[in-house]
């Protein structure tokens, strides 16, 4: 497993356990707040990984086109 994957989880872990134990203390608007920090955390990484994704296909259909031109030129030239 990779080091930043165990930080990741370690601080995840350490999250879920906050908002467990402010739950059991009563405190609900900092436990709900922790919350709100997970979902907006989540979010945003779901938005990164949706816009790489997106341009990792931009990407290979610009290949895939420049390259069947070049195969289009190279079979008519011959």
């Amino acid at each position: 497993m990779k080091k930043s994957t165990k930080w990741v989880l370690w601080i995840l872990g350490l999250m879920l356990a906050v908002i467990f134990i402010n739950f059991y203390m009563n405190q609900f608007s900092f436990a709900y707040a922790l919350i709100t920090v997970l979902l907006l955390v989540f979010t945003g990484w779901g938005f990164i990984v949706k816009l790489k994704n997106d341009v990792r296909q931009y990407e290979d259909h610009y290949r895939r086109e420049s390259q069947s031109r070049i195969d289009d030129i190279e079979k008519y030239t011959r």
